[in-house]
This record gives structure tokens, C-alpha cells and sequence, in this order.
């Protein structure tokens, strides 16, 4: 019997039933314990807070695994992306696969400032900015920008070690706070966007782009009302186009991955960050598409080419307190509730969680008049937010949304 080792526990519930039904014995290793979660099936164990090279393999020894599938969750994890892509000649050498991204992508992926300066390199779209490796240059480049900025430490993940600066005093204690080195970007005005991938070899597919709404302060995207598919302006399409195959081309993912982007009030496409992992808009790419980007991922582990994902119907992420219960949804319409669990923290931790309203085009009118009728209190936003991108969607799905490949 093959076993599979999952390095990671994020969703490892809409992992671990596919690897099963591949016939495989599972292991999941993660920060938390996953036994009483995962059920007496999945061997669960414990992935150290830091690791090397040579600690990853002894673990995959100690587990006797045929197949190592990272699969990067908690605050810090994602540091592990470069261990894991120096460790792969070797994994690979011993009979073994483990799908996962170079150590060039891996590197630009895991830390901001390799990323910006890649990205001035190659031509990408990004922000104004400037790296910085002491406190007084974090102080001279917020100036020199001119405020707000954005400060983002090199290795920051999950929101953490990221400060929105609106003042010369607020750009004073960040600046004594931070660890550098930083990055200090001129804070863009326009609306955010995310994207998925998953790439193989050889080829690239992207699930529909997301809406993420308009970008502010608080820096905190999960909190907005969210939708897939979103239209781009054609000048930020092909921009995006562009820099995902010269990503492509150049650093050789393999695996999952996602960008976050802008697009500014006059349509310009400006690079935010690259993870090397899935995120919170996975959900989204699920509803609309009907190809679970988790499940994607398990079933391309094992070398299936992964299908081209595309929207079938609006996917609207609605954020609910953790202690209301949303109305049943209209008929035709799909409600996908997602709480929080050992696998999936973040609406423990943040008090509300992300359920996403699956929406042919036809039952749009009945669910914008369901919106309003919704108890006060049940969503962190207002239904007039919800209606807008809802509407948003519609039209993206309306209008065809451009098939991503590379």
C-alpha cells in the first residue's frame, strides 16, 4: 500500500478522503494534534516548529513515506517552502515523490523583499518601494513615498508582521518594532484581487480571479465580502497574463499557489504578494467551478493532469459571526458553510467564519431581495456590500471570464 505523507494540516480534511480513495495510508503531520479530527484511520504526528533538510527527511524515513505532500497551514509553515524544494533532489533520489515548487519560486514566495526585487527585474507590476535594513531608512522611505504606506517585514505570513502607516508618529514606532529587513511600499488605491493556480509539469491552470473588494486599512481581506468570477479592466488582464508566464517560464512552480493583486482606479495591474500554497478564496474556487481546489491538488500528487477549472455560477462569500446562523438560502442557490476546526483555525481565532453562497445567474434577483431580509447582525457587512458583489459576479459570469493557462 502507497503511503502519502501530508506535510501541513491546512484542510487536510478535503485532502485526506481523496489520497484514501487512491487506496493509500495516510499520515498527516501538523502543529496540532489532528487524531480526534482526522478519525482512527490517519496516522497523525507532529511537525516541528523548525526544520532543516536533513530533520525533513528523517521524517519522512521515520513515516516510511512514498509520497511527500507539502501543504503549508499555520503562521510559520510557510517558511518551510524553501527546506522543502532543497530537500526534493534527495526525496526524488530515494525513490520517492514530492511534488514542489523550485527553490527559486519557493524563495520569491516566502519572502516579500526577494519578491520586489525580483519583480523590479523582471518587469512585474508592483508598488513603489523600498528595502530597507535599519529603522532610519524605514523612516526616510515612508517619507519619501509619502504616506500611507504599507511596512511588511521580509518573512511575514497570515497578516502577521504587516503595518498599514498613515502618520509620521505611527511610521516612527513601526519603524523601532519591525524586524528588518522590510519593505516600505506605497500604500496603492484601488480594489484587490486573488487568484489560485496549480501548476505541473507541464503546464499551469488557474481557477477563476476573486473579487476581494476595496482595498483599506485594516489590511484585512477575509473580513469584506468577497465573490468569484470578477471581471478585470482589459489593460490589468493582460498584465496579469503576462506576468504569470513569465513567473511561470522563469521560477517553475510546482504545486499549488496564489497571487494577490490590485487593480488601481485607473486600471493598472500592481503585484501585491505570491504565496506558494492555497488560501482563503479557495472556498470561492470551489463554489463557482465545482473543482475543489484541495481535492485538485491530492489527485495532481499523484501526476493526473489537473483539469482547466471554469466558473459555472457566482460564488459570494458572506462573513458570519461566529455565533449567528445564516436563514436558509434561496432555492436553486447553494449555502457551504465553513466553521472552524483543527484544520482550518482562522474562524476560531478571527470570530466569524466564511460561508459561501453558490448562485446561477438566474436566482441573483431573488437572492439581492434575501440579502435585506437577513437578521441585523448576522454578517460583519451590510447587505447593500453583498449586493454589489453579487452583482459584480453576475456580470464577470455574463460576460465569460478569460480561460488562465500556461
Amino acid at each position: 500500500m502507497m503511503r502519502v505523507v501530508v506535510l501541513g494540516e491546512f484542510r487536510a480534511d478535503r485532502l485526506v478522503p481523496l489520497f484514501e480513495q487512491r487506496g493509500a495510508d495516510v499520515a498527516v503531520l501538523a502543529f496540532v494534534g489532528l487524531e480526534a479530527f482526522l478519525g482512527p484511520g490517519v496516522e497523525c504526528g507532529m511537525l516541528p516548529t523548525e526544520l532543516s533538510e536533513c530533520a525533513l527527511l528523517r521524517l519522512l524515513d521515520a513515516y516510511g513515506a512514498d509520497v511527500a505532500v507539502p501543504n503549508l497551514g499555520c503562521p510559520g509553515q510557510e517558511q518551510f517552502l524553501p527546506v522543502y524544494a532543497r530537500a526534493a533532489p534527495r526525496v526524488w533520489a530515494a525513490g520517492r515523490r514530492m511534488p514542489v515548487h523550485s527553490e527559486g519560486f519557493a524563495t520569491l514566495a516566502s519572502d516579500k523583499v526577494v519578491l520586489h526585487r525580483v519583480a523590479q527585474e523582471r518587469g512585474w507590476p508592483v508598488p513603489r518601494g523600498v528595502v530597507c535594513v535599519t529603522a532610519r531608512e524605514v523612516r526616510e522611505a515612508g517619507r519619501g513615498l509619502g504616506l500611507p504606506v504599507l511596512v511588511k517585514e521580509a518573512r511575514s505570513e497570515f497578516h502577521a508582521g504587516r503595518h498599514y502607516v498613515r502618520d509620521g508618529d505611527h511610521l516612527g514606532r513601526v519603524s523601532g518594532e519591525v524586524t528588518c529587513p522590510v519593505l516600505v511600499q506605497q500604500a496603492v488605491e484601488g480594489d484587490e484581487y486573488a487568484i489560485e493556480f496549480l501548476s505541473g509539469s507541464p503546464h499551469t491552470v488557474a481557477w477563476p480571479v476573486a473579487s476581494l473588494g476595496r482595498l483599506d486599512s485594516a489590511c484585512a481581506p477575509g473580513t469584506r465580502v468577497r465573490v468569484a468570477p470578477a471581471a478585470l479592466p482589459t489593460r490589468a488582464q493582460a498584465e496579469l497574463t503576462a506576468t504569470v508566464a513569465d513567473m511561470v517560464k522563469t521560477f517553475r512552480p510546482w504545486g499549488p499557489w496564489q497571487m494577490d493583486f490590485a487593480v488601481t482606479d485607473d486600471g493598472r495591474l500592481q503585484l501585491i504578494e505570491v504565496n506558494g500554497r492555497l488560501g482563503g478564496v479557495s472556498n470561492m474556487s470551489w463554489a463557482s467551478t465545482g473543482l475543489d481546489p484541495h481535492a485538485v491538488h491530492a489527485e495532481a500528487a499523484f501526476g493526473r493532469r489537473p483539469p482547466s477549472p471554469q466558473a459555472g455560477r457566482v460564488a459570494l462569500e458572506l462573513p458570519v459571526r461566529n455565533d449567528m446562523v445564516l436563514p436558509p438560502a434561496p432555492s436553486g442557490t447553494e449555502l457551504m458553510c465553513f466553521p472552524g476546526n483543527p484544520a482550518n483555525r482562522g474562524p476560531c481565532i478571527g470570530g466569524f467564519q466564511r460561508a459561501v453562497l453558490g448562485v446561477p445567474t438566474d436566482r441573483a434577483g431573488v437572492v439581492r431581495e434575501w440579502l435585506p431580509t437577513l437578521p441585523p447582525g448576522v454578517l460583519l457587512n451590510s447587505p447593500d456590500e453583498a449586493a454589489a458583489q453579487l452583482s459584480r459576479g453576475v456580470h464577470a459570469l455574463r460576460q465569460g471570464t478569460p480561460l488562465v493557462g500556461w
